[in-house]
């Protein structure tokens, strides 16, 4: 609509040229509705049935006959209406205006079409670039059994599965897991708070042990893979009391 409303204004210096300005409201409406009528076959019938599928020759002869068939009503409605055709100004004739209006015309067809498909590829690429968007939402989605720990300016995604055992420092803990070690800042009962959907028992007044990793003790060790976690004597009643619940 856009497109068409500059041609027409176009249009509308050679009719005040001509000096008939009492007719612009008709032509502005005739040629509207030609115009829109060429450009709806044009986009929604000669392109997606013809042009897209590859049939480059009946595109193209259709388009020809759509653009002799419009030039031809259009110029029958000037004769019509003012006598004469308006268009070149070098030529009121039928056949005289044809070759400027046929021309005139194959350009507004494809700065409609250049329009048209450059809006169809930019809402097309948004469409892929949100799907994109999403997709990457979803790869980075936070697995239900991990969290995220600080260490120094690192963060680190840390599977809560794989952690074995906690050793606090002072102001410092440490978390071992079966593949790292993993130092962050507070105590050893904000580690316990910050694990809490892990199941850490306390064996020490030093340590933290995940319940699920306790295969052997020996003594008053707890022997894991790699590690050996001291048993606390204050610790040993409860610790027992969890691995062997009573009937």
């Amino acid at each position: 609509m856009v497109v068409t409303l500059i041609f027409i204004y176009d249009r509308r210096y050679l009719i005040l040229k001509f000096q008939i300005p009492e007719h612009f409201v008709a032509c502005v409406v005739i040629r509207m509705g030609l115009l829109i009528s060429l450009v709806y076959v044009h986009l929604n019938v000669l392109v997606p049935r013809f042009f897209k599928s590859g049939k480059f020759l009946t595109y193209g002869l259709l388009l020809l006959l759509a653009l002799l068939l419009y030039v031809s009503l259009q110029n029958l409605y000037d004769i019509y209406l003012y006598g004469y055709v308006i268009g070149d100004v070098r030529s009121r004739s039928f056949w005289g205006a044809f070759s400027y209006n046929f021309f005139t015309t194959l350009w507004y067809l494809a700065l409609t079409a250049g329009l048209k498909f450059g809006l169809d590829r930019y809402v097309e690429k948004s469409k892929v670039d949100d799907s994109r968007l999403g997709a990457d939402s979803t790869s980075v989605e936070v697995p239900e059994k991990s969290v995220l720990l600080k260490t120094g300016t690192k963060q680190v995604m840390t599977d809560l599965d794989t952690i074995t055992h906690v050793k606090g420092l002072k102001d410092y803990s440490i978390i071992y897991t079966t593949a790292d070690q993993i130092i962050v800042k507070g105590s050893l009962k904000s580690a316990e708070g910050l694990l809490g959907e892990k199941k850490l028992i306390r064996v020490h007044k030093s340590y933290l042990v995940a319940l699920d990793r306790i295969k052997t003790i020996q003594g008053n060790q707890i022997i894991l893979e790699n590690h050996s976690i001291p048993i606390g004597r204050s610790y040993k009643q409860e610790l027992y009391r969890l691995l062997i619940p009573s009937n």
